[in-house]
């Protein structure tokens, strides 16, 4: 196991938020994933990314629906299940847990808001296997979601770091001209979500995490996730896909040199 780091005080009420989940997902028989930077720090850090302040983790559609509907009863009081189609602040199509004892104010938009601390839940979903069919299928899914952020661009903030030029160029035009000022974000989260209920996993060669933030550099062949394995985080073990080496590479080129530019979420820690 890695040498462990001192937890950060957000790493730390977001693990415990991880600690109180994992007997429900064990408890249901809910296999899990980590993705993204949680398995990165899995891999090279043995826990969290030491500059890092969130946990990602993704559930097979099938396994997701059912977690949306158990978790709320099995959670302590002050921890909550937010969804895109709650009444709360939650405007994200992937679910939260959030611990609403403790709170954060997020500056990487142009309004700043107050939200929970919490873990990211995300679903998994399957692919065409046919190429020509799920070049079409992305085409829809990446249009649906760029709809949906024109809908949302008032809360976009134009100088971001690393925001790529395409992107402040669109962001710039839909500003100005206001399109996207009408259009109905829950309405097109809604739409995401039949296209994404499409195909079944069972039945699919891929799996995409797509409203994740590297949308289909997300998409890995089904084989990749195999049965799942155990990897060493911070005091326990928790599952990530099989092929972890082709997945990270994937993502990241070579994962296992820490970047000199350590991207945080713009965030801090109100109480």
């Amino acid at each position: 196991m890695h040498k462990q780091e001192e937890r950060t005080q957000i790493q730390e009420i977001i693990w415990q938020i991880m600690r109180e989940i994992m007997p429900v997902m064990e408890k249901y028989n809910l296999k899990y994933f980590m993705l993204g930077g949680t398995l990165l720090g899995a891999v090279r850090h043995g826990g969290f990314i030491p500059w890092d302040d969130d946990i990602d983790i993704g559930i097979a559609r099938e396994n997701y629906d059912k977690f949306l509907e158990i978790i709320p009863k099995e959670l302590p009081s002050y921890l909550k299940l937010h969804t895109y189609w709650d009444d709360s602040y939650h405007h994200y199509y992937f679910s939260r847990i959030v611990d609403t004892r403790h709170e954060l104010k997020r500056t990487g938009s142009t309004i700043e808001r107050i939200e929970d601390v919490s873990i990211d839940i995300f679903p998994l979903d399957g692919m065409p296997n046919n190429a020509l069919l799920r070049k079409v299928h992305m085409m829809r899914l990446l249009y649906a979601r760029m709809r949906y952020h024109m809908a949302t661009f008032n809360r976009v903030n134009l100088n971001r770091p690393n925001r790529p030029i395409s992107e402040r160029i669109i962001i710039i035009i839909v500003k100005v001209t206001g399109l996207g000022t009408h259009s109905d974000a829950r309405q097109w989260l809604d739409n995401i979500d039949v296209l994404l209920r499409k195909y079944s996993i069972e039945d699919s060669n891929w799996i995409v995490n797509f409203m994740g933030q590297y949308k289909f550099k997300e998409m890995f062949p089904k084989e990749w996730y195999g049965k799942g394995k155990m990897y060493d985080f911070e005091d326990v073990q928790l599952m990530g896909p099989e092929n972890y080496d082709a997945i990270l590479t994937r993502q990241y080129g070579d994962y296992m040199v820490p970047p000199k530019n350590k991207n945080t979420h713009s965030i801090k820690f109100v109480k």
